[in-house]
């Protein structure tokens, strides 16, 4: 189990100062280990498709808005959306 704590302390990836000031940590190495998943996940996440329903909602009361990455707003989007109608 002492090695499993050596090779964290040996995986801080965010030392910002010499080697000769600080000393890596089995936290720093904690640190580095969930930040890189909670990374992973938020890309996997970007590549997911996802579905949106409204079950008692009418096709004419919805519009699409949405705004992208430079902050222009894109105003009923139609492009690139599906439409499926679900009976209950």
């Amino acid at each position: 189990m002492e090695g499993v704590f050596a090779k964290l302390r040996n995986l801080d990836a965010y030392p910002k100062i010499n080697e000769d000031f600080y000393s890596r940590t089995l936290s720093g190495g904690i640190i580095t280990i969930v930040s890189s998943i909670v990374m992973f996940l938020l890309f996997v996440s970007e590549l997911l498709q996802f579905d949106v329903t409204f079950p008692a909602l009418s096709c004419s009361m919805l519009s699409l808005d949405a705004m992208d990455i430079s902050g222009e707003e894109h105003l009923d989007v139609v492009c690139n959306t599906f439409v499926l109608f679900a009976c209950a």
